[in-house]
């Protein structure tokens, strides 16, 4: 058997940070293929109200054909090392068979394993998987250590700048867009933060999902989510770039606060252990502790001359490039894989 064989499971959206693994560990030399359990799910639950209902109501046979497939693709690919991306579609049945071929199981989350603040952020699946993997990777040092108290093994890779993600160019003048931006899906912690920036009177773009679900405020305007070249150009050209971490993220980071910076973008987020650690405050970001202070850094921001904006702009972006790309952090998991 190959020794370098490894089966991703999980999602191939076109934003999903399974890609990126999958074509780092292609370029360093492994044989990969991915098993998009996930998109299959997706595929099946959105594509019809009646889909929704009989998942929900138990009657869905969907998560027991992803099980039959996944098992069918084992087989024909023969990994020696598999990794689940989060694996909300993988049930802990199936995870106890992966186990017993005697591969090297380990999983990363990008959420947490035990806190789900949104429907997809994660299940029972998840929770009752742990205990089988042979490491659990995870983008917070303090998950790391919860779970190390609860005697699994755990590592950190932190989330990193896509560095392949798009063609860069440096903001014009005439391109910036001078307002406040936020690049996400709406939920009514988002919404409420929102709100309370707009009714202190600044001006917001969001662009994303679930945003008609809520009532705005009238200085909130609401575009499309945006993905591939068009979502990196709108985080370049706001002068304003926010950043709102979910419950879970706690004091850690999330994928934007390395997806701003790197892409030329001044992010606006809340003030955490690991947003000082990757950065230079004041100098390459800028970090809040209440609505007042995110209001108050907004506009400070938005009254600098483009060509102040535009050297945080580069110190940001060098910064990420200099130390926090995903070719940076694949050597750690290289280093594991290889031990």
């Amino acid at each position: 058997m190959d020794k370098k064989k490894i089966l991703i499971v999980g999602s191939n959206h076109i934003a999903s940070i399974e890609l990126v693994y999958l074509r780092l560990l292609k370029k360093s030399g492994f044989s990969v293929t991915l098993y998009p359990a996930q998109t299959i799910f997706f595929q099946y639950y959105f594509h019809s109200f009646v889909n929704k209902i009989f998942y929900r109501l138990g009657f869905s046979c969907i998560i027991s054909k992803i099980q039959a497939d996944l098992k069918l693709y084992f087989y024909k690919f023969q990994p020696n090392i598999v990794i689940i991306f989060k694996g909300m579609e993988i049930t802990p049945k199936t995870i106890s068979w992966l186990k017993s071929q005697r591969v090297s199981l380990l999983n990363y989350n990008p959420d947490h394993p035990f806190i789900f603040s949104g429907r997809g952020s994660g299940n029972r699946n998840v929770r009752n998987s742990i205990s089988y993997f042979d490491c659990y990777f995870t983008y917070s040092e303090y998950i790391v250590k919860q779970l190390s108290s609860l005697g699994f093994k755990s590592k950190v890779i932190p989330f990193a700048f896509n560095s392949d993600g798009f063609t860069y160019s440096e903001l014009t003048q005439a391109e910036e867009i001078l307002k406040t931006c936020f690049l996400g899906n709406a939920d009514r912690v988002r919404v409420n933060f929102l709100n309370s920036l707009a009714d202190l009177g600044l001006q917001i773009d969001v662009y994303g999902e679930n945003w008609n679900r809520y009532k705005l405020n009238n200085s909130i305007c609401v575009y499309p989510a945006k993905y591939g070249p068009q979502f990196w150009e709108i985080l370049k050209k706001y002068a304003v770039q926010l950043n709102l971490l979910r419950p879970h993220n706690f004091d850690s980071h999330n994928m934007r606060s390395f997806d701003i910076p790197g892409s030329g973008g001044i992010m606006l987020a809340p003030i955490t252990s690991d947003h000082m650690k990757y950065f230079n405050v004041d100098h390459e970001v800028f970090l809040f502790d209440s609505i007042d202070k995110a209001f108050d850094l907004a506009n400070y921001i938005l009254s600098l001359s483009f060509e102040q904006r535009l050297s945080i702009r580069n110190s940001a972006r060098n910064s990420a490039l200099r130390n926090n790309t995903y070719s940076h952090r694949i050597n750690s998991l290289i280093k594991y894989l290889e031990a």
